[in-house]
């Protein structure tokens, strides 16, 4: 979520985005600050986005208390997203969105002129068009100078190596720091 404001209006905007491909999967603005149906909203879209996949998906987010919410963990219990939260107060636990939301605010204002905008509905307007421009023209450096819609389908038909990511992982509750410190302090009473 990052916050939009400029003379009369104040927008916060909630984006999805695949760290991946680098797309912009889904958004949703609302005009109250701390307004849970965007977040909801959004989740949502990303659910239905992934029916019919059989890879997990991380969803990483902050600790806000939307997100830590038993609503919107309710919504994913059953599907196949993995759960990540950065520290507690550090933004550069998720850079990625960090620096999108810093890319958006300022395209939004030098390319896409949002300043000029006098309602909700022409925001919402502009926002779509950057969202189109960025995802189907904008190249990204970080796949190759490619947009992120067409590294997608590139992935897709192949043209691109899989990884196997979670391959070798176990499905454990309890945290690998925890099993860690676990292994540490037997092998602290070992030496004795």
């Amino acid at each position: 979520m990052t916050v939009i404001k400029y003379s009369w209006f104040f927008f916060e905007l909630t984006m999805y985005f695949d760290v991946f491909t680098k797309e912009i999967l889904t958004w949703h603005v609302a005009e109250r600050r701390g307004h849970r149906d965007q977040y909801i909203d959004g989740l949502n879209d990303v659910i239905n986005l992934l029916k019919g996949t059989d890879e997990p998906t991380v969803l990483h987010t902050d600790q806000g208390s939307v997100y830590a919410s038993l609503a919107y963990n309710e919504l994913i219990k059953d599907t196949l997203i993995v759960r990540s939260m950065s520290r507690a107060g550090k933004p550069t636990d998720n850079p990625v969105n960090e620096s999108l939301n810093g890319w958006i605010k300022e395209e939004l204002f030098i390319d896409f002129k949002i300043e000029t905008c006098n309602s909700r509905e022409e925001f919402e307007e502009a926002l779509d068009a950057y969202v189109d421009y960025y995802n189907e023209k904008r190249p990204c450096y970080a796949i190759g100078y490619d947009t992120p819609n067409n590294y997608r389908k590139r992935f897709y038909k192949g043209e691109l190596p899989r990884k196997d990511t979670f391959g070798k992982r176990e499905a454990n509750a309890t945290p690998k720091f925890v099993t860690e410190r676990k292994k540490m302090a037997g092998n602290e009473k070992n030496k004795e």
